[in-house]
């Protein structure tokens, strides 16, 4: 009897074993998730990776002091590797930041001798090669001029690499290993922000030290996955087996509420245990390969949004048989009509600048560039913003009337025949899409009698020369790099033109207005200067608000728990393959 009752004992194990290995590698052997990015990663150095694929790939294994919460809108910043959030002194100038001890790095190429741990130094080092001239680093911006020493740093070590490891920022310390300690020059809202971006990333010596601060090719940190290789075509992650404990949120907003995002509370992260990002350029061999599985989440190319608008084409019968989720989300970016203050035309005659306003169809420009799938603008400021008011409404809307009688005192004051006015209107890029908007402003505009010129260029030739502040008129976007209106408004501010001010705008009500922004903290005066700012653009038209911007994802069936945010990098880690 006992003999024929182990067989069966030995099935019953075996049968167990396989459910918990099941379960412990999410559910199904192959437990990997593949996502597609657009180029070759140029940089890994969090001091110089600023774009959207760097920030993807690089997400999953580099870790800041603080996060987004994955579940909750309006963005809530929450601590990752710091143990709490900052102690923060009176006047709002220094703030004590306690770190997680027990963080480990991951190893690549036995850079550290045994387990190493994070500790405060390690941010010191990545905030000083912030500083570090010869790293050209595209975030000194956080801390120029408001952290203490900062500047004088920089200039003090200039390129010098041993003056860069034996001098110091005055106000950057660790009174002990697992303390921080940052003393501005004056208060800065916005610091928790920088604190959550990768910029700020912990930076070991030893990582310093073994690649002559050249960090373009390494990539190790203490997030969820680790790099493996790179063969010219995907990015292969996989694991890191002794990452920290961190478990998947129990708390959300309506949104994750309704749509059944909370069910994986306080599980363990991260779920999936690999990772490829593949290089696809072509959207057509994106959309491709994701209708046969090879990618998991991907956003819907502007082209193929027709085919997904209405539940009766091939597509949208295709994807419901195969149980393909579609989901739309806002971005966080606004997208607006420039105008070159300093152009002797548009610069000169505001009464142009409204006959303009006037004379552009907004819900048909969005119906032609989206097919309705983004926004009309009410303000200058993104709806994902604190201070955003729903209510608010712009001073200009279609009315070809309005635009007319615009035009005509504006031909008055240039002393220009009506029929004769030439504008250059400049493409961001020569791509179906940067066609069909150039066509519909300049059929919009010769309506009230504006003859538009078509300048098609290259969106690397609109930014010098839009930088350069080179050109007449064209459309521009932001995408925010942090949830405050100050990202955006500094697009207008007078010491930024050259560069971003594209518009050449200049206002010292606004400039001053600005700089009491920088350093106010209390929200709700926030939001008395982001209104008043408000007030006096519109009323000087440096910019036509044209639509908030969003996107469609498409996911495969077995994607459990995404949410689409263009703050929170680091979201592989809350995704479920099932």
């Amino acid at each position: 009897m006992t003999k024929k009752l182990f067989p069966l004992f030995l099935i019953v194990a075996i049968a167990l074993l396989s459910v918990f290995l099941y379960k412990r590698d999410g559910g199904q052997k192959n437990n990997k998730i593949n996502l597609a990015i657009n180029n070759k990663i140029k940089s890994f150095d969090p001091a110089v990776a600023f774009n959207d694929d760097s920030l993807l790939v690089m997400g999953q294994t580099l870790e800041t002091l603080y996060q987004y919460h994955y579940l909750k809108r309006p963005f809530e910043v929450i601590p990752l590797l710091a143990d709490g959030m900052p102690e923060i002194s009176e006047d709002g100038k220094t703030y004590t930041i306690k770190i997680k001890k027990d963080i480990l790095y991951q190893n690549h190429n036995q850079d550290f001798q045994g387990p190493r741990t994070v500790k405060a130094q390690d941010f010191i080092w990545q905030i000083k090669r912030l500083a570090f001239k010869p790293l050209k680093s595209t975030g000194t911006w956080l801390f120029e001029g408001k952290l203490k020493g900062f500047n004088e740093f920089s200039e003090k070590v200039g390129e010098s690499s041993e003056k860069f490891l034996t001098e110091n920022i005055s106000g950057l310390s660790a009174p002990d290993e697992y303390t921080l300690k940052i003393e501005l020059k004056r208060p800065e809202p916005n610091l928790l922000y920088f604190l959550s971006m990768t910029f700020t990333t912990p930076v070991p010596l030893e990582l310093i030290n073994n690649y002559n601060n050249d960090l373009s090719q390494v990539l190790v940190g203490t997030g969820p996955y680790q790099f493996r290789k790179f063969d010219g075509q995907s990015y292969f992650f996989s694991k890191f087996e002794k990452f920290h404990k961190e478990v998947y949120p129990s708390t959300g907003d309506r949104y994750a509420n309704t749509e059944n995002l909370l069910s994986s509370s306080k599980e363990q992260l991260p779920f999936i245990r690999k990772i490829e990002f593949k290089i696809i350029n072509d959207e057509d061999l994106r959309w491709r390969e994701f209708g046969e599985g090879n990618i998991d989440i991907l956003d819907v190319p502007k082209k193929y949004l027709s085919q997904l608008s209405n539940p009766s084409t091939a597509t949208s019968q295709e994807f419901s048989k195969k149980g393909i989720e579609v989901k739309h989300f806002s971005r966080q970016t606004s997208r607006w009509l420039g105008f070159n203050m300093n152009d002797p035309l548009l610069g000169k005659s505001k009464n142009l600048r409204r006959a303009i306003a006037h004379a552009i169809d907004y819900s048909k420009y969005i119906e032609i560039l989206t097919n309705n799938t983004n926004l009309k603008s009410n303000s200058i400021f993104n709806p994902s913003i604190p201070g955003y008011r729903p209510s608010h409404q712009l001073p200009y809307y279609y009315d070809l009337t309005m635009a007319k009688k615009y035009l005509g005192r504006a031909l008055t004051e240039l002393g220009i025949k009506p029929g004769e006015l030439t504008l250059t209107y400049s493409t961001r890029g020569k791509q179906d899409i940067h066609h069909e908007e150039a066509a519909f402003l300049q059929h919009s505009l010769s309506q009230i009698g504006i003859n538009v010129v078509i300048n098609e260029i290259e969106f690397s030739e609109f930014l010098k020369l839009g930088r350069a502040g080179k050109l007449q008129f064209w459309t521009d976007n932001w995408i925010y790099d942090y949830p405050d209106a100050e990202n955006i408004l500094q697009l207008l501010i007078s010491k930024n033109h050259p560069g971003i001010n594209k518009s050449g705008y200049s206002n010292k009500q606004v400039d001053h207005l600005y700089n009491q922004l920088s350093k106010t903290l209390d929200k709700e005066s926030r939001f008395e200067i982001m209104y008043e700012i408000e007030k006096i653009v519109e009323q000087e038209l440096p910019w036509l608000m044209l639509m908030y911007e969003s996107t469609y994802i498409v996911q495969q069936k077995d994607i459990k728990n995404f949410r689409k945010s263009f703050f929170i990098r680091n979201y592989i880690k809350y995704l479920e393959k099932n």
